[in-house]
């Protein structure tokens, strides 16, 4: 890690890694990727899981490390219920801090993670051929309108000032989802990986969502476009709507080219992927505040 690098991830949050145990094989665990956020100067991290609520995991982290401030929440897949208000309700009183939308099993999503990432979705599979499992998760019904449960798990978010986040939404579903939460009063909204195949928002898209207060979140790995056309986008719409973070987590790049990600093989640790894509992002010109805007100021919106 360069030196301007250490100095852009002093008191830095990736709210966007996934850790085992899970069950799909993972870089780390929590505690030694903490070890590890300290020695890079980062201030914290999100703890993701597309199968089970992480606020206890985020608790312990916390109690072990003092200086760190790891944050945890929910992700509304089908291993807990769906859009389940009452998973967001015991999340939110447990310290969750983001309310994950369907990823995994994101209806928009799950036809093409069968076919490019098969792993993501073997439990649900297995599942649904014994008649055990329902289909994925909607966020629209027939009409396009945003179904019933979205507004419950709104309302409950908000009662608990958690941040919503767009998950594998497609863009009109996750459009429609950010405005309704712009609606209801939601102060933290996230939209959730921008730049992936399964997300894919247009720059207009993004300036949408921007415009009914949603942060846009770019991740080191999960890029369908160059990493220049990501800093464009940033460019034109200005630093202060967008954070960085990594979705790393894997011990090899899920699908690679195939699977939506610039990279593939072995993947890094998420400090090195931090520091690769700040130092990235600085060879497009973005200044060392402007990153600093990006990784430390505006994740901490979302995860104090």
């Amino acid at each position: 890690m360069g030196d301007l690098e250490r100095r852009v991830l002093e008191g830095a949050y990736d709210l966007h890694i996934h850790f085992g145990p899970d069950v799909m094989p993972r870089k780390g665990t929590e505690m030694e990727i903490a070890r590890r956020s300290l020695d890079a100067g980062m201030r914290g991290f999100g703890i993701k899981s597309h199968f089970t609520p992480t606020m206890e995991r985020a608790r312990l982290v916390n109690d072990q490390f003092p200086g760190l401030h790891a944050v945890g929440g929910v992700v509304l897949n089908r291993s807990v219920g769906g859009l389940n208000p009452m998973a967001v309700e015991v999340a939110g009183r447990l310290g969750g801090r983001i309310v994950w939308f369907p990823t995994v099993d994101a209806a928009h999503d799950v036809p093409r993670l069968k076919e490019d990432i098969p792993q993501f979705v073997e439990l649900q599979v297995r599942l649904e051929e014994r008649g055990m499992l329902r289909s994925a998760v909607p966020l629209l019904d027939g009409s396009g309108e945003l179904v019933e449960p979205v507004y419950h798990v709104l309302e409950i978010a908000r009662e608990h000032d958690m941040a919503v986040a767009t998950g594998h939404s497609s863009p009109r579903e996750g459009l429609a989802l950010v405005k309704a939460a712009h609606e209801m009063g939601l102060r933290k909204i996230v939209v959730t990986h921008a730049d992936w195949k399964a997300t894919n928002y247009s720059l207009e898209a993004q300036a949408m969502a921007i415009a009914d207060g949603a942060l846009i979140e770019h991740c080191y790995m999960t890029p369908s476009i160059p990493y220049e056309e990501i800093g464009a986008q940033m460019r034109a719409l200005g630093p202060e709507h967008f954070y960085l973070s990594t979705d790393l987590g894997a011990v090899q790049v899920p699908g690679g080219k195939k699977g939506g990600f610039l990279m593939s093989g072995s993947a890094p640790y998420p400090d090195e992927g931090m520091a690769a894509f700040v130092g990235i992002l600085h060879g497009c010109g973005f200044s060392e505040g402007e990153l600093r805007r990006m990784v430390v100021d505006n994740p901490a919106v979302i995860a104090e």
